[in-house]
């Protein structure tokens, strides 16, 4: 592979010969000789290297001999070239290195003992390994630490100039914030500007720097790396599904570290088109809810002076009897359960089957009702797909990519940045569509900009100028004739001028962006909550199908359809059949033999099928009376749905309320029973990521005072309901998953997809695809000019991130709404003025800030933070195929108060 970056993933250098020691090579040419070298198994010291990002050459460690040179040559920054013969090793070069160790150690303060960074400092190996015992005339800089950034403390006396934290920056993140700047006759890493650091936090500078110049302060001071416990897991944040390393002393977690460390710094440069082993900010500092002192401690049952805790034999029995009694009174149906995607595969694969074979209900669900569904759903009707059609790798490698209602690098950051390598290493094109100026936006080819709320007709926009301008694939096309027609019929019947106007883009701009991704050999869509969780969700997600159908896109290898999950195991939520009309494995409950299948497995009877009871009608029935009990698992609804659901009425109503989770929550506090559960970092089991891959989540600490796993507790319940369930670990429950879909543990393995259109095409596509490009209704805008979008932020994801002290304080609740700096400007609203905000559904007032990526006529509030409920102000559209309920969008009108 050629040095990054390179021009094209489809163009490599051409193979050349050359000895290193003697052994005859084979590299392309061009690449960095140190890598050469490093892929035979040499290692050479090197404080600068990082395979992750391009040589940068200033350590003076990786010093060789080149046949022909007369000096040392850096091997990080030389390249490789057809007949040069290396040599890696000898007393000259012992000497050269060492001379070098002792340059950086002369200026160095050499105060070990109370560096963070003792024991895992390669300043201190490459001392050792040199025999470095004594240093003449040795004169560290004394230069005061820079304390201004909010997570990360600058010591410049330790720091080696070694560039790695701002290349990675720079590079990998192109964030840029670091930079090298000299003052008091000094060169420094300083953020942009000599200014105190503030960028996405990621921490990827802390991960690779070699020495303890970059420190942590959420531990500093507190441990030496060997007094720490590390535990290999899986993130519990979002779906990217990223491995950690949880370093604990005692019953508490005293860091979050990475497998990107400056000892990993050897590998493969073509690997970091699957990632470069980085943690986002809410990886790496928003852990401290983990050990926090708000945790449930113990089972709690309401009584008339409030909460009261029990014992945890007492509240089984109690949950057991009250369970039995409604339903021998109302029937199993009188019963229903909603988890959160935040559990393991396990956990969920045992909750649904807890609902359905030991109580008898099938009025389940999970969190990846709030918009994943539509994904799923949509792609195994059309495609037979179940879940993203592209990993990581052909994401980066692709030539073309379309980012559609997604703001990937505050949702989803690690996974952006693999949108990121593909525009600075592989020159991919990127279009971004989105009614802010994202992350992504401001590095693509081709940033452009749509009305907020209008991703559904600019979908649709896509579609028709596809067909209209001949950007078609033949071979696609005329193997399903009737659907072709059909689709031009449907389209033919939409306006350019109606499109344009909902979008606020122009026809050329359409045909140029849908042009673009046609004649892409490899194009991959990414779609996620600006589609997923929006009004039609379901029928956009058919709608990209539809372009990717007539371009040639859907079948062909590299490219595909895509949406991001936000929470971090939706994907696995809805495989293990968390859902009124899915089975695990995502069989579909009304089928029959898969009903037999499983009924056969579980000895039991299983429920009629009632594919209705998706999360909004759960509620509605319990609104109604239907519905005596709900078992919430992690679910938090009255803090996530707008009043205008019904939420608290519904939650108010039943007979028996039970929440379990970690923390007390808004819903708990109406709970009848209250069980405390562990987080993932006291559990054992697997999250599935958003490209298909199982990840082991493993235990780093004991469960919290008498907090259980929430596996341990539902075959408590199913037990104690009479269906026993009798496992012994999480790998037990494991075990009876593989015997029901063999081959869904690939651990860490891409399952490979292929789509198979074919039957959609030919049987129900021509009678659906009308309905889904007629024009419908829009808001009027006149009376509620602004589009308020209520939405994730970089340093929150969901609820659980607010119980984190190091994001909150990176991040805080201001209780500000924020809006373009032009409509502050015009409306006469400053910082301390509030304004009245004014939906369909109620009125508030707060405060506002200005956000200058925001487009005029849009204002944006974070979803993690009810303080004031803005939530409250929309109405919620639910699905009316899959259920979805959309609520993240609301027009709105704005005036001084």
């Amino acid at each position: 592979m050629a040095l990054k970056p390179v021009t094209s993933p489809d163009v490599e250098a051409p193979a050349i010969q050359l000895t290193v020691d003697g052994q005859q090579v084979e590299a392309r040419q061009g690449v960095s000789l140190y890598d050469v070298i490093s892929q035979t198994g040499k290692i050479i010291p090197a404080m600068c290297y990082h395979y992750t990002f391009d040589p940068f050459g200033s350590c003076g460690m990786c010093l060789v001999m080149v046949e022909g040179k007369k000096a040392p040559v850096r091997s990080c920054t030389a390249k490789a070239e057809a007949g040069m013969v290396v040599r890696c090793e000898g007393e000259d070069l012992f000497l050269a290195r060492k001379k070098a160790v002792e340059k950086h150690l002369t200026i160095h303060p050499l105060d070990c003992p109370v560096c963070d960074a003792d024991g895992h400092c390669e300043l201190q190996d490459m001392a050792f390994q040199h025999g470095v015992t004594n240093l003449v005339n040795a004169k560290p800089k004394g230069l005061p630490e820079d304390r201004r950034s909010l997570v990360l403390d600058f010591n410049m006396n330790r720091c080696i100039l070694c560039g790695e934290c701002i290349n990675i920056c720079k590079d990998v993140q192109m964030v840029d914030a670091l930079q090298f700047f000299k003052k008091e006759g000094t060169t420094h890493v300083v953020a942009k500007g000599d200014e105190g650091l503030v960028c996405e936090f990621c921490g990827d500078c802390l991960a690779v720097c070699p020495v303890g110049a970059i420190t942590n302060k959420y531990s500093k001071y507190v441990y030496k790396p060997w007094q720490l416990k590390k535990t290999t897991s899986t993130c519990a944040y979002c779906a990217d599904g990223c491995q950690m390393f949880i370093e604990t002393s005692g019953k508490g977690v005293q860091r979050v570290t990475s497998p990107l460390s400056w000892k990993n710094k050897w590998g493969d440069r073509a690997e970091t088109a699957e990632g470069h082993g980085g943690l986002c900010v809410r990886g790496r500092f928003g852990f401290q809810y983990i050990d926090s002192k708000e945790r449930l401690g113990a089972p709690l049952v309401r009584t008339e002076e409030g909460f009261a805790p029990r014992s945890w034999f007492e509240v089984m029995d109690t949950v057991v009897g009250r369970l039995k009694a409604l339903k021998a009174q109302h029937g199993p149906n009188a019963i229903a359960g909603l988890i959160t995607a935040r559990c393991t595969n396990e956990e969920l694969y045992l909750f649904q089957k807890l609902m359905r074979a030991a109580i008898g209900t099938n009025q389940v669900d999970s969190s990846a009702r709030y918009g994943h569904l539509n994904f799923t759903r949509a792609l195994q009707h059309a495609a037979g797909v179940g879940r993203m059609m592209n990993g990581y790798e052909q994401i980066t490698k692709a030539n073309v990519l379309l980012l559609i209602g997604t703001d990937i690098t505050e949702t989803n950051p690690i996974a952006s940045l693999r949108v990121k390598e593909a525009i600075r290493v592989y020159g991919a094109q990127v279009i971004v569509a989105t009614s802010r100026r994202t992350n992504v936006a401001k590095l693509a080819s081709h940033p452009l900009p749509i009305a907020a709320g209008s991703e559904r007709w600019f979908i649709q926009a896509l579609v028709k100028a596809a067909v209209e301008e001949d950007l078609v694939d033949e071979a696609a096309t005329t193997a399903a004739p009737e659907a072709f027609a059909a689709l031009k019929a449907a389209v033919a019947g939409l306006s350019w001028e109606v499109l344009t106007a909902r979008t606020g883009t122009s026809r050329e701009v359409v045909i140029e962006a849908v042009r673009l991704y046609a004649e892409a050999p490899k194009a991959v869509i990414l779609c996620a909550e600006g589609v997923t969780r929006q009004v039609e969700g379901y029928a956009s997600v058919l709608n990209l199908v539809d372009l990717a159908w007539v371009t040639g896109k859907l079948t062909r290898p590299g490219c595909g359809v895509n949406a991001l999950p936000e929470e971090a195991n939706e994907q696995g939520a809805v495989d293990m059949g968390v859902a009124s009309e899915l089975l695990p494995g995502q069989a579909l409950y009304g089928d029959e033999d898969g009903r037999a299948k499983f009924a056969t497995a579980w000895c039991c009877s299983l429920p009629p099928p009632d594919p209705s009871a998706t999360l909004m009608e759960i509620l509605k029935r319990c609104r109604e009376g239907g519905i005596k009990a709900l078992y919430l698992v992690g679910e938090n609804p009255l803090a996530t749905l707008p009043a205008s659901t019904g939420v608290r009425e519904a939650l108010e109503k039943v007979e028996l309320l039970v929440c379990q989770d970690p923390f007390l929550t808004e819903t708990g506090r109406l709970a009848h029973v209250v069980l405390p559960a562990t987080t993932f970092a006291e559990k054992d089991g697997t999250f599935t990521n958003l490209e298909g891959k199982v990840n082991r989540v493993r235990p780093a600490l004991e469960p919290y005072e008498e907090a259980r796993p929430d596996w341990e507790i539902f075959a408590a319940l199913g037990t104690g309901l009479g269906y026993p369930m009798e496992y012994e670990a999480a790998q037990d429950v494991q075990r009876e998953i593989m015997k029901l879909l063999p081959g869904y543990y690939n651990l860490g393995e891409p399952r490979p997809v292929t789509a198979q259109p074919e039957g959609y095409l030919r049987n129900g596509y021509v009678r659906e695809v009308a309905a889904r490009y007629a024009a419908g209704a829009e808001a009027d805008q006149a009376a509620r000019p602004f589009a308020l979008t209520i939405g994730q932020v970089l340093y929150h994801s969901g609820k659980l991130s607010t119980r984190a002290s190091g994001l909150v304080q990176l991040y805080p609740s201001k209780g500000r709404l924020q809006m373009n700096p032009e409509d502050l400007a015009q409306l006469q609203i400053g910082p301390q003025d509030v304004a009245r905000v004014t939906s369909a559904k109620g009125a508030l007032e707060l405060r506002t800030e200005p956000n200058h990526d925001l487009a005029r006529g849009t204002c944006f509030f974070p979803e993690h933070f009810n303080e004031p409920p803005v939530k409250d102000l929309a109405e919620c559209v639910v699905d009316p195929t899959t259920g979805v309920p959309a609520f993240k969008f609301v027009r709105v009108a704005i005036t001084r108060a």
